[in-house]
């Protein structure tokens, strides 16, 4: 059985709303984990450190609801916790896979979410799926070229990627001035040419 087939059948989820920010499959996000609700949902992790992470629609929100969050996230692995003097938890993240959440099982003392997964439509290699990753990946170099905050390891990175939908995944996650409803609507597009 595949990962992905494994993490369709598996039951729900904890859900772990974040505020500005959207994790992509195969990206590793740290995420620092304040709310009383969120520390108890990582503290109570076991063996299966899979979790649901879900962008806010508003920030602003300090209880979210599920009609605060987006119908689609991504699941995640948490690699690593880090306790804070704070204490809130330092954690780095793994995503997994897209999926939409189909019905909410928990509310306290965090929520937790059945999900479906949302499969990618990929995209037939021809002469113009190359030229949009040609022209996406050199547009992405200009703008690490000229970024005194983003490393020159992310245009290396970047280059080794081969799968289209990764590469626009990648691209995405990587840019901290794209907002976060923009990194929602990538998150959310199935369709890798579209994407």
């Amino acid at each position: 059985m595949t990962e992905q087939s494994q993490n369709s059948t598996r039951g729900a989820l904890p859900v772990l709303p974040v505020r500005d920010t959207v994790l992509f499959p195969h990206a590793v996000l740290p995420l620092t984990v304040g709310r009383e609700s969120s520390v108890d949902l990582i503290n109570s992790l076991g063996e299966d450190k899979t979790i649901l992470v879900v962008a806010q629609r508003d920030a602003r929100v300090d209880a979210p609801q599920p009609t605060d969050l987006y119908s689609i996230g991504c699941v995640a692995i948490v690699h690593k916790v880090v306790k804070m003097p704070n204490q809130s938890l330092f954690i780095f993240t793994e995503g997994l896979e897209r999926v939409r959440l189909s019905e909410f099982t928990q509310f306290h003392p965090y929520m937790r979410a059945l999900v479906t997964p949302v499969p990618e439509v990929a995209a037939e290699k021809s002469p113009e799926i190359e030229a949009l990753q040609r022209n996406v990946l050199n547009l992405f170099q200009q703008i690490v070229s000229g970024s005194p905050t983003l490393s020159d390891e992310l245009q290396t990175v970047a280059m080794n990627i081969d799968e289209p939908g990764r590469l626009v995944d990648f691209i995405a996650s990587s840019l901290p001035s794209l907002p976060t409803r923009d990194k929602q609507e990538i998150l959310e597009t199935s369709d890798v040419q579209v994407r």
